[in-house]
């Protein structure tokens, strides 16, 4: 009879029991994983499509932004202008302009995703303190052909526009009511202007004259209700509107024999002017 003892059914039931014990344990050990990494790539989902929607919010408002530089650089739109409720991409934006009275302007654009009536994501985007200049009036000589009834050595016509007070036209002769002097500017087509300007060298001064308008370049009429203001070297001439192609300054008295324009200027002082906008500081909320 042999003396070793065979391990009893029991003993190895138990122990197959506790072995799948330690497997199920395992199992729901990892499933409990499973599910913690399912919820967790669950919420970086849904923060990721949270996030993705305020940037749709947020480039909405920056459309609407950009669009209120457009309108007041571009457009000829007045600061106060203003939108509300457009539609952009995926949303829709509002946005109004303010003048700050110290020669700055604010901007305030609202973005909203899908709309502002039930939006599940909204941006407010300002930019405050925008410094502002305008283009200045057009000098409608600078692109004038330039003539005159006499001039000196170098000092031709096309001097007095040329943009430089460097150089000058100077006549050759001695203005008076039977022998003027003139100089003429041809602006290529019919213009409208209300306002000349001329600057005169230093021991020069044009003391009679007139600033005259023509058609044709033929017959010429002074211009009516003329008023002259002078600063320094420069005289500024205002007087009613006219529209046409010629005019010109036409001289009967000087202090010099030979009369001279540094610049002679030509303007429509009612011509619209743009807006040149610098930039503000940004602020976003929301």
């Amino acid at each position: 009879m042999n003396g070793h003892r065979k391990p009893s059914l029991d003993l190895r039931g138990e122990e197959k029991g506790a072995a799948l014990i330690a497997a199920f344990a395992v199992l729901v050990g990892l499933t409990i994983i499973a599910l913690a990494f399912v919820v967790m790539v669950s919420d970086d989902i849904k923060n990721a499509g949270a996030e993705l929607i305020d940037a749709k919010a947020y480039y909405v408002a920056e459309a609407g932004l950009a669009k209120a530089r457009w309108a007041l650089t571009t457009d000829g739109q007045s600061v106060g202008w203003g939108e509300s409720d457009i539609s952009f991409g995926a949303g829709t934006y509002t946005v109004t302009t303010a003048d700050n009275g110290d020669s700055t302007y604010t901007i305030v654009s609202e973005g909203y995703v899908p709309n502002d009536t039930n939006p599940v994501a909204k941006r407010r985007v300002e930019e405050r303190n925008i410094s502002t200049t305008t283009s200045g009036l057009t000098n409608l000589s600078l692109t004038a052909t330039a003539s005159a009834s006499s001039y000196k050595g170098v000092d031709t016509p096309d001097k007095a526009n040329d943009g430089q007070t460097s150089t000058k036209w100077r006549a050759n002769g001695v203005p008076s009511a039977g022998s003027p002097e003139w100089l003429a500017m041809d602006l290529g087509s019919a213009q409208t202007f209300d306002r000349v300007a001329f600057d005169e060298p230093p021991g020069n001064k044009i003391t009679t004259y007139q600033i005259q308008s023509s058609s044709n370049g033929t017959s010429w009429s002074a211009v009516s209700n003329p008023v002259e203001t002078i600063n320094g070297s420069v005289t500024t001439v205002d007087f009613d509107a006219v529209t046409v192609r010629y005019q010109r300054i036409y001289i009967t008295a000087s202090t010099r024999t030979d009369p001279s324009i540094s610049e002679y200027e030509t303007y429509n002082s009612n011509e619209i002017q743009s807006i040149i906008l610098g930039q503000g500081k940004f602020v976003t909320s929301w």
